[in-house]
Formats: structure tokens, sequence, C-alpha cells
């Protein structure tokens, strides 16, 4: 239990770095397009790429999450739970049926609680540099997280935002391209036969790069989602990578917020950093 408990805990942290300088349809594949968007002028492929946009409320789902730092890997189960432009959730389970930690993203704060550990991290975005220095916000995690465009400042991308992208295609693929500022941008690879998202992207004039990939996508209320994606963030002393593959999904969340324990140990971003660097 000893190892468990330390492994588990030093994940927890990983993951919480990861996010820190950076979660019932029928089973049907979506494969095939509707109607071929590859002869669209840019303006109206652009259109069709935000109708893919995902029109739920709410979402939850069995989740298998594969996380890697550095040469190390780990596996577990859990859950995900997001309400628009309210939260997103995730309960992670291990040997089977504990839970081992949860995170809770809301629009002005991350909380982290690793039970395992005993030990948590409850943080405004104002104090994260990493976050405010990259125009990062909830609404930009909430767009990764549910396969969506976004732009700073934007909550969610509409067609009054088109003219921030620029279109280059190239083969079966279209990159929609916008810069930021000087230090700062996207990139959104997407299948040009039918419009759906397949890749985000975060660039940065500084060592952090962040790609978010989709895949598996299955028929959801009358469209398609990504039944996985795939978290990679290059630039800090280990490489992180994540995988997370949903089922069982559904269009009710049954939120409930995180509530601390008083017997936890809070635990600040910088003694995160120096803990995992020393691993």
């Amino acid at each position: 239990m000893k190892q468990l408990k330390n492994g588990f805990s030093q994940w927890m942290w990983a993951l919480a770095i990861g996010l820190l300088v950076a979660a019932c349809g029928t089973k049907k594949t979506a494969t095939t397009p509707i109607v071929d968007l590859s002869t669209l002028p840019d303006a109206d492929y652009l259109k069709e790429v935000v109708n893919h946009t995902p029109d739920f409320e709410e979402f939850s789902a069995k989740m298998r999450l594969v996380a890697e730092y550095g040469h190390e890997k780990i596996s577990v189960g859990g859950t995900i739970k997001m309400k628009k432009d309210e939260v997103i959730q995730l309960s992670l389970v291990a040997i089977g049926f504990v839970e081992a930690a949860k995170i809770e993203i809301t629009p002005k704060r991350l909380i982290l609680l690793d039970r395992i550990g005993r030990r948590y991290i409850d943080v405004p975005y104002n104090n994260l540099k990493f976050f405010s220095e990259n125009d990062i916000d909830f609404y930009t995690l909430q767009s990764l997280f549910r396969n969506e465009l976004f732009l700073p400042n934007v909550k969610h991308v509409g067609y009054s935002n088109l003219k921030e992208f620029q279109v280059s295609k190239e083969g079966e693929d279209a990159t929609l391209t916008t810069r930021v500022n000087k230090r700062i941008s996207y990139s959104f690879l997407t299948a040009l036969a039918n419009g759906l998202l397949k890749e985000s992207n975060i660039l940065t004039t500084s060592k952090y790069q962040l790609n978010w990939k989709y895949s598996d996508f299955l028929s959801f209320r009358e469209g398609e989602f990504p039944t996985h994606m795939t978290l990679s963030i290059k630039g800090a002393e280990k490489p992180l990578k994540a995988s997370f593959t949903f089922s069982r999904w559904s269009t009710e969340a049954n939120y409930e917020p995180i509530s601390i324990p008083e017997r936890y140990q809070e635990i600040k971003t910088g003694d995160i950093l120096k803990h995992l660097l020393s691993l």
C-alpha cells in the first residue's frame, strides 16, 4: 500500500503540473462525411467547422486515463463530468474501486485533491504565471475537452470570430491558424472532408508546446464526438503525455463540487514542482 500511495501521489502532481503548464450515444463510427466540404470557400468551410461544435450542456462518461511522465507510466480508470461554462471534473480510481484523486476546473480556479496522499491544491488562475502569460483560462481548457476551436478571452468561437483564422488546405486536411500575439499562436488540424477537429496546438516562443489530438469519433447528439483524446506537453523537465478514452457517456453530469477534508495538507504549486523535479 505504501508503494501505491507514494507512486500514485507522484502521478497526481505530475498531472497537476501538466494542467498548470499548459478532461449515451449510438456506437456508430463517424467515418463517412455527409457532404464533401473540400470545395467550399475558406469562409464557408470555417462555418462548417464551427457547426461541428458539440451542443450538449452536460456530459459525463467512464474514463480510462493512461499517463506518461518521462519514462514512467500509469493507467487508471475513473469518470469525467462537464457542465458547460461551469466545471470540468475528473475522478481517478485506483485498483478498480478506490477514488484516489479528483481534479476540478472551474472558471475561477483549479483544485486537485489527492486522497491517497491526503494533500490538495486550490489555486486561482490569476496566481498561475504560465496561464496568465499564455492567455490560457478555463474556457481554453473547456474547449480542449469539448473538441472546439478556441481564442483568448472568447468563451465560444462563433461565426463572428472566424475572421481571426487563416485556412491552409493540404491533402485531406485543412489547418486553421491564428496568432494571439508575438509570443503565442494556435493551430487546429481539421478533416477537410467533414470539418471535424482532429488536433489543437498552442505554440509559444518559449520552450512550452501543447498538443491535443482527437480520434475515434462516434455519433453523439446528431453529431460526432471523439472517444479518445491525447494530451502532450513539451518543454517541462520531463515530457508529459496523457490519453483519455471515454465510454458509457451521457448528457447528464450529476455534478457535486469537491469538498476538501480539514485534515488534508495544502500544497503550493511551487512545492509540487520542486517535488516532481526531485524524483
